[in-house]
């Protein structure tokens, strides 16, 4: 079966629309609102509406009544979003501070920040004996376009609600 008849049944027999304690499951595409760069693709994303925080609430409120097939665009200030990108979560270590190898740009670091606080650092740059890190969301600080597609809405169990997000993967 094609996927684009599979969409059409999903469609047809599913008149759900998203609202309180209902799993929606989207395809996503965020783009950066400023360069207009892909930022990240996804066609399994799963979240439980209704203000559980497993979405924005600007996207949940645009997100509201919709029903499979319906797509949705939103823009995010860096507020609404992943919030501004905060200079004094980036340091500079000499790479002579790592145990074994150096790590490379792009890969996470368990660290901790001059005020205690254990945070995960994506190493950001390397140049010659310092290694730079950074504990912003990739995201902070930028406007977001995000473009959703419903795909999928059923109710959630009281497991799922407990726990305050969807369980992946449970559709039927």
């Amino acid at each position: 079966m094609r996927a684009g008849t599979a969409n059409l049944q999903n469609i047809k027999g599913n008149t759900q629309a998203v609202g309180r304690d209902k799993v929606v499951r989207l395809r996503f595409r965020i783009v950066d609102g400023s360069s207009g760069d892909l930022l990240q693709y996804g066609d399994d994303l799963f979240y439980l509406h209704g203000g559980y925080g497993g979405a924005f609430p600007k996207v949940e409120r645009a997100m509201e009544g919709c029903r499979v097939g319906d797509r949705v665009e939103v823009m995010l200030s860096p507020e609404e979003g992943y919030g501004p990108h905060r200079p004094e979560l980036v340091l500079e270590l000499p790479s002579a501070g790592f145990e074994g190898d150096v790590p490379e740009a792009g890969s996470a670091v368990d660290g901790e920040l001059p005020d205690g606080q254990s945070v995960i650092f994506t190493v950001s740059a390397v140049s010659g004996d310092l290694v730079k890190l950074d504990a912003n969301h990739p995201f902070a600080g930028k406007q977001l376009a995000f473009d959703f597609e419903v795909l999928e809405i059923r109710e959630s169990t009281d497991a799922e609600r407990a726990a305050g997000f969807a369980f992946d993967g449970m559709f039927c």
